[in-house]
């Protein structure tokens, strides 16, 4: 368990020392850091390939408890704007793909999950902490940033993807 620890603290200070000189809300109004993961399920997935739709880019792990709460809360977010041109990709920057994929399959998340198994993509958005959602129009653009997670979040992103997919 002590190993594990370390692991996940090491990981988080190469995440905070990466991005130091920007936050990542600095993005907001900037492309989107393009990026290529390898999801849980197996197949590779890149940014790029959802362009045309509006997307949230999630971080997380599984050992974060908001995390686990704000993935689940955007379960229904996704289950009710998927149709309507919304993406959801839920970016694990844990330690090993199993620890991504075991905590997906137990909150039964019907959306991408992909594992940032080095922490590079966390770099590119100047995640310091988790979780972090950034919210991404239909051009590619970095429109908004979600740092932390309290209950009742959802509605704030409902309001942004609406207002999104009506753009």
């Amino acid at each position: 368990m002590k190993r594990f620890a370390i692991k996940h603290t090491l990981v988080a200070a190469l995440i905070v020392v990466a991005s130091a000189g920007y936050a990542a809300t600095d993005l907001a109004g900037s492309p989107a850091p393009d990026f290529v993961l390898k999801s849980v399920a197996g197949a590779n997935l890149r940014l790029s390939e959802y362009r045309g739709q509006v997307v949230m880019v999630s971080f997380w792990a599984s050992w974060c408890g908001d995390c686990r709460a704000q993935l689940e809360g955007l379960s229904e977010l996704y289950s009710r704007y998927e149709g309507a041109g919304f993406q959801l990709l839920a970016v694990s920057l844990d330690t090993t793909r199993r620890q991504a994929g075991d905590a997906a399959e137990t909150m039964a998340v019907g959306y991408p999950v992909l594992h940032d198994a080095g922490g590079e993509v966390g770099k590119l958005y100047a995640v310091e902490k988790t979780p972090v959602a950034v919210l991404i129009d239909r051009d590619g653009v970095v429109r908004d940033v979600f740092e932390g997670y309290r209950r009742g979040d959802e509605e704030t992103y409902v309001e942004r993807v609406r207002a999104l997919l009506r753009e």
